[in-house]
């Protein structure tokens, strides 16, 4: 269903200096008939594109980029760039092919709408190329046929040995193995494969650290991120897996980090999942080991949240053209430990019911209505209330109803993290009230409330139910004098979580 093949972007020592490389990307959305369209086959490989140019030295002269395109026009493109590469070894370059596919696949091979290129064309038209070095690597459906690898043999951690020096011949890699089936997220923007690659060219896939990521560095990384990350899919696990044949003597490096407009380095915290979101829809998800982890990435504003047994943390970072940036300590807020432990969802609706005092000679106790609305925003709950009290009063035979409509809006901090959630903080609020005696005379007043609130809220189910209590003075207008009086509120609440 899905297809990628990818050769080396960047050979050292011998291609370091002078080596000419040349790409045929494609990308795909479409398969043959019956076949549902693909959500980010043309996208991934827009972003693959983007990667090699970034950080594998690619010149836009010697790189074709097919988004939807057919047949006819790939296998033009690949007869056009091998012509480039025989000019290029003439002239005395090493030279290098990369041909990048992605989109739908099957047993048959590449699928380009109702046309498919079979696999032993495809090996052809690599290992044919008049390049030095070519290597392949198919993100696809049934790509195990590529590289013959049964799925019960298939092992993302085979360590194979790289040739040095004078590199030559061709690297087949598959993102399946025969039989499986590759797949698409729409949590991360594209396949599994494909996106977990451009993640380790990145800079997660260099392992020992020296700035240059290699292909057995890239494999190793790609396979192990894919296998984990489809291992909970309704449609199983996915295993990568690879056919090696080469002679020479240098490393194959798929990328150079030191060509970055700008760096990024997560701290070693092992047991964490951090995702960054940046310019150009960029999406990267790495997981955290034992030791800092650079990533090349463009120069822009950046979202990276801190995913950890613990709770969740988020920052926003700005990345300058040619630095490099130590990403500071991200710590969960108290709300984030809490969700982690089974607390509230950051967002609640929610209506109660209880009663209201003031301090009025016999005033007594009034019902009270609520309806609100509560919101964290970083380490605050911001809590909004509508209330609405209404109260017959006596007082030494004055009579008189009061009906009040108020509002208040608090900032609430958590007491604790856990599934029973305690907050406390001051709220702010303002309310009409309306005096109406028994010959029908109403006097009103603005009364302004100052105090302070306590909520504590339990899961029952899929809701959650809470005590509000606040207590404070309000301050009116008492016999034309503006008097301040102690007032204190209880309710209980349900509340219904976003």
């Amino acid at each position: 269903m899905r297809s990628l093949v990818l050769a080396a972007t960047l050979l050292v020592p011998a291609l370091a200096s002078g080596a000419a490389r040349f790409a045929v990307v494609v990308g795909n959305n479409a398969g043959s008939a019956g076949r549902p369209r693909l959500w980010f086959a043309e996208k991934d490989a827009e972003r693959f594109h983007e990667t090699l140019h970034e950080l594998g030295d690619f010149s836009e002269d010697r790189v074709v980029v097919i988004r939807g395109g057919t047949l006819r026009q790939v296998r033009e493109a690949l007869a056009a760039t091998d012509a480039k590469v025989r000019l290029a070894r003439a002239a005395g370059e090493k030279s290098l092919l990369l041909f990048y596919y992605s989109g739908h696949a099957g047993p048959g091979g590449l699928e380009m709408g109702p046309e498919t290129m079979g696999y032993d064309e495809l090996r052809s038209l690599v290992s044919g190329s008049s390049a030095d070095a070519k290597v392949a690597i198919v993100d696809a459906c049934e790509s195990g046929l590529l590289t013959q690898v049964k799925g019960a043999t298939a092992a993302p951690t085979l360590n194979f040995a790289l040739p040095e020096d004078g590199v030559q011949g061709t690297a087949f890699i598959a993102s399946t193995a025969v039989g499986e089936a590759a797949q698409e997220s729409s949590a991360i923007g594209g396949s599994f494969f494909t996106h977990h690659l451009e993640v380790g060219l990145r800079g997660a896939a260099d392992a020992d650290g020296d700035g240059l990521v290699t292909l057995g560095e890239a494999f190793r990384y790609t396979a192990a991120q894919t296998l984990s990350g489809t291992a909970a899919t309704r449609t199983g696990p996915q295993h990568p897996t690879y056919e090696f044949r080469m002679s020479g003597r240098g490393d194959v490096v798929l990328a150079d980090l030191r060509k970055a407009e700008s760096k990024l380095v997560l701290p070693a915290d092992r047991g964490t999942v951090y995702i960054l979101r940046g310019p150009k829809g960029l999406l990267a998800e790495v997981t955290a080991g034992d030791a800092p982890v650079t990533l090349a990435l463009p120069a822009g504003r950046y979202t990276v949240e801190r995913r950890a047994p613990e709770g969740r943390a988020t920052a926003d970072i700005v990345l300058e053209r040619g630095t490099t940036k130590d990403l500071p300590s991200l710590t969960p807020t108290r709300y984030e430990l809490a969700r982690a432990k089974g607390g509230p969802k950051p967002g609640l609706l929610y209506v109660g019911a209880g009663v209201e005092w003031i301090g009025l000679p016999h005033f007594g106790v009034a019902p009270d209505v609520r309806i609100g609305l509560r919101k964290e925003v970083g380490p605050v709950g911001l809590r909004f209330r509508l209330d609405y009290v209404w109260n017959f009063v006596d007082d030494q035979g004055l009579r008189y109803d009061l009906s009040l409509l108020s509002g208040g809006l608090a900032a609430l901090f958590p007491l604790n993290a856990g599934p029973i959630l305690i907050e406390a903080g001051p709220e702010l609020g303002y309310g009409y009230a309306t005096e109406t005696l028994a010959d029908r005379r109403s006097f009103s007043s603005g009364m302004l409330w100052l105090g302070g609130v306590a909520l504590v809220t339990a899961p029952v189910g899929p809701l959650r139910i809470g005590l509000d209590a606040s207590v404070g003075a309000v301050g009116f207008k008492l016999n034309g004098q503006n008097t301040v009086k102690p007032a204190a509120s209880a309710l209980f609440l349900v509340l219904w979580g976003f």
